[in-house]
């Protein structure tokens, strides 16, 4: 698993050759533009609400010592709060809107793979794209943000573990978001449920491409270009994984 890890992790740098050389810029436009709208929903979002949750803590403290310190620590929480929802949701946001200009990526870095695949496969036009990419986020939403909430409550009620939940919480993250730019390939050969069990089965790789596409998710503008680079990283070892099992 940490080979794999590592192999995710760097395909970010073995496969940017074929940027250039396939002429892949085009399929950047659609996640800059979403990823533009998304960033200051965001940022806006954490700061109005972290202080409405901020006014809503101090309603429940009735004494004056201490009254700011609960409030200043209530907005903090808040916004942290709203902007890891705010990170999971975009998250899946970008990745479905994108995912019409995801899959013909994927595609034409598949025609130009050296190790050819005989499975059957099947191209999806850009409506199914999107459908397929609601119930891939649909079924993996509920579980993130379940273990991700349950992560948050954790670190407030013990917290000296506090540094493990969040590297928790970001390798949560990671996987789930590794695993949408594996199904970009997987989604010509498999149905939802066994695309999830490929991902499953090489959570390694799916960890390591998630690593660098979350952190480009939180640099503010490595926003626009994480799910067209997150793809490009990714399909190659997904092929070739893809062609070794046939």
């Amino acid at each position: 698993m940490i080979k794999d890890i590592f192999l995710g992790l760097t395909g970010y740098f073995r496969h940017l050759h074929l940027l250039p050389k396939l002429r892949l810029w085009k399929y950047f436009l659609a996640p800059i533009v979403a990823g533009f709208i998304l960033i200051g929903v965001i940022i806006t979002s954490a700061i109005g609400l972290g202080d409405n949750l901020g006014n809503w803590l101090i309603s429940w403290y009735k004494w004056d010592l201490g009254s700011e310190i609960v409030k200043t620590f209530g907005t903090w929480i808040g916004g942290i709060l709203i902007f890891v929802l705010g990170i999971i949701l975009s998250k899946y946001i970008v990745m479905i809107l994108a995912s019409p200009f995801m899959s013909p990526m994927s595609q034409k870095l598949e025609a130009n793979h050296p190790i050819p695949i005989s499975k059957p496969s099947s191209s999806l036009n850009a409506a199914q794209g999107i459908i397929r990419g609601l119930r891939l986020a649909g079924s993996n939403i509920f579980k993130e943000l379940l273990m991700t909430a349950f992560l948050i409550i954790l670190s407030l009620v013990i917290p000296v573990i506090s540094p493990f939940t969040v590297v928790l919480i970001f390798l949560i993250q990671a996987y789930y978001a590794g695993g949408g730019n594996i199904d970009f390939t997987l989604e010509r050969y498999f149905d939802v449920k066994e695309s999830k069990r490929f991902i499953k089965a090489n959570r390694g790789l799916a960890i390591g491409n998630g690593i660098v596409f979350i952190a480009l998710l939180m640099l503010g503008l490595g926003f626009l270009i994480a799910p067209p680079l997150g793809t490009l990283a990714v399909t190659p070892d997904v092929l070739d994984r893809l062609g070794k099992n046939d």
